[in-house]
């Protein structure tokens, strides 16, 4: 098991618990983490940039002139590359961008950046973890958690929305959903303060 240290928001040390080692004693390589954090980001990627080529713009077939005799360069369609209003050489089209990987390496990932901010002793439970949705709620809690500065995310549960919004007018600082958190988010992360219904979402992402 894993020893833990809880405190309030306050930022007084109030007791210990113990969490599975698969949560947050786990090793993970850097090539893993490296693999997630690549999907998850070309997974956002929409994928939906286009251009027109030559054989797509509407220009007419005909030539703009003669071959010889103008003194202008050889020309054969108004849609060319080089024309302007023609069509673009080598230009993007719609694709995929979709990475498919195991579950449990994403698993193996999450437990592992997990693992690794605990040993640094930047992993830390939040106890009565609330706010009413004031900035200054959640930035005097980053003062009193020696915070202040540091790229912060803090882990809630789905119906902490109020805690979120608090949240979002301080730089540096994240609050999302343990159910969604991404690996991206967390390998970023300096410090990740959980709040105690936040446990039990990962407990049901990771075992």
């Amino acid at each position: 098991m894993a020893d833990v240290r809880v405190y309030t928001m306050s930022g007084e040390e109030v007791d210990k618990t113990d969490l599975p080692e698969e949560m947050f004693a786990m090793n993970v390589s850097t090539h893993v983490l490296w693999e997630v954090v690549r999907a998850e980001s070309l997974n956002s990627r929409q994928g939906t940039v286009s251009t027109l080529g030559r054989s797509d713009v509407k220009a007419s077939g005909r030539r703009p002139w003669r071959q010889k005799g103008t003194g202008n360069a050889r020309a054969g369609s108004a849609a060319s590359p080089i024309w302007r209003g023609g069509g673009v050489t080598f230009g993007p089209t719609p694709r995929k961008w979709n990475i498919r990987l195991n579950r449990k390496v994403k698993r193996k990932a999450l437990a592992g950046i997990l693992s690794e901010r605990l040993s640094e002793g930047n992993l830390r439970i939040v106890r009565d973890l609330i706010s009413s949705g004031k900035t200054s709620e959640m930035a005097a809690l980053l003062f009193n958690q020696n915070c202040e500065g540091r790229k912060t995310v803090i882990l809630v549960t789905n119906g902490d929305r109020l805690v979120k919004r608090a949240s979002r007018n301080i730089p540096r600082l994240k609050a999302t959903s343990a159910s969604s958190v991404s690996i991206h988010d967390l390998v970023n992360s300096e410090v990740v303060l959980l709040s105690e219904g936040a446990i039990d979402l990962l407990k049901e992402r990771l075992i």
